[in-house]
């Protein structure tokens, strides 16, 4: 699923999650950086009805979350809350906004354009 450049940053994210001493704001940016841009690359362009990818992809989504604030799946702390803490939306959601954007920049390309 993930080639070795994607591999290589997901491990360089999980020694980030060894920085307790960073800020919440910090690791965040980092997930985002490091995680999500290479988890989502090129997702605009993904089919629609990928249900069963989609799942994965929240759940793995989750688990980080739940990483980056130090929360065990033990606590019992819904994903809702953990989404709250971290000011970081569904990834749903992340996804429904690339797509938007893509075919923002489609509709404003000219006719002859590759």
């Amino acid at each position: 699923m993930f080639n070795q450049d994607q591999c290589i940053e997901l491990t360089a994210f999980e020694k980030f999650r060894i920085k307790t001493y960073w800020g919440l704001k910090v690791k965040t940016r980092l997930y985002e950086a490091l995680v999500l841009s290479t988890l989502l690359n090129s997702a605009e362009l993904w089919p629609v009805s990928v249900t069963q990818m989609k799942k994965k992809l929240e759940a793995a989504h989750h688990r980080w979350q739940r990483s980056i604030l130090g929360i065990s799946w033990k606590d019992k702390v819904t994903d809702e809350k953990v989404r709250e803490a971290t000011a970081l939306p569904k990834l749903e959601d992340i996804i429904r906004r690339r797509r938007l954007r893509w075919i923002g920049h489609l509709s404003r390309m000219d006719d002859g354009s590759p």
